[in-house]
């Protein structure tokens, strides 16, 4: 029988173990990292901080990893996500082990969602035994297994080009971002459309955070420059 425990953070911040349905509705992408990775001499895999739109560190191991928490911080969809908040204890006929997922993430629509590494074990056994230990998991925690999303180069770099006006200071006011969304009614250049939105030195900065929230978009198949055809989505990007 196939006997699971699942670590997190409670909400003061000890760690704690609970069976999987324990854990139904328990934010555990909003708590703190059980651990921090640390660099140290020959270690082979990335280690970097990703810091979402909303101001949250993102501990990435991996290029593969890092690309993904860019893609979910992207993602409309996605409301919160984290690393390194839960890991699963398992134990099955006298073998144990430990599955790290790679993000624990919160839709706005409340749904959580597990983003899990792709298999690493050369052993077929123990893959196959880390797959049902995240479907089980998943079943009696009421969370949904997703694999961990890979962006293209282009659209990865493009991302990236968008994310550095992520934050809030680059964020449009009420008049400024009527403005722009009115200046990108049909598609023109990004920087002209800027430029002839008449607001000044940070109108493409304004421009940049739109994209970046949706409200405006291009074609994300190719890459993203200043010159690039930029326009008005037809609905409203995602929420504040």
């Amino acid at each position: 029988m196939l006997e699971i425990q699942v670590e997190y953070r409670s909400v003061g911040g000890r760690t704690w173990r609970d069976e999987p349905a324990g854990l139904r509705g328990v934010p555990v992408e909003d708590r703190r990292p059980l651990s921090e990775p640390r660099a140290y001499r020959g270690r082979r895999s990335i280690l970097t901080k990703w810091i979402s739109a909303g101001g949250q560190g993102v501990w990435c191991t991996s290029t593969a990893q890092l690309g993904a928490a860019m893609l979910l911080d992207f993602d409309p969809e996605i409301a919160c996500f984290q690393s390194r908040v839960v890991q699963m204890h398992w134990q099955l006929a006298g073998r144990r082990g430990t599955v790290v997922p790679a993000f624990v993430a919160r839709t706005r629509q409340g749904q959580r969602l597990v983003f899990a590494h792709p298999p690493r074990s050369a052993v077929r056994t123990d893959s196959e035994t880390e797959q049902r230990v995240l479907r089980q998991t998943a079943q009696q925690a009421d969370w949904e297994v997703r694999a961990l999303p890979r962006p293209e180069p282009v659209l990865r770099s493009s991302i990236e080009s968008a994310a550095h006006f992520s934050g809030a200071e680059f964020a449009a006011g009420v008049r400024e971002r009527e403005v722009l969304l009115e200046t990108f009614t049909r598609p023109r250049p990004l920087q002209e459309g800027a430029a002839a939105s008449e607001l000044g030195l940070r109108a493409l900065g304004y421009a940049w955070h739109l994209l970046w929230r949706g409200e405006l978009t291009c074609d994300w198949s190719r890459p993203l420059l200043p010159t690039s055809l930029v326009w008005r989505r037809a609905a409203a990007g995602r929420e504040a």
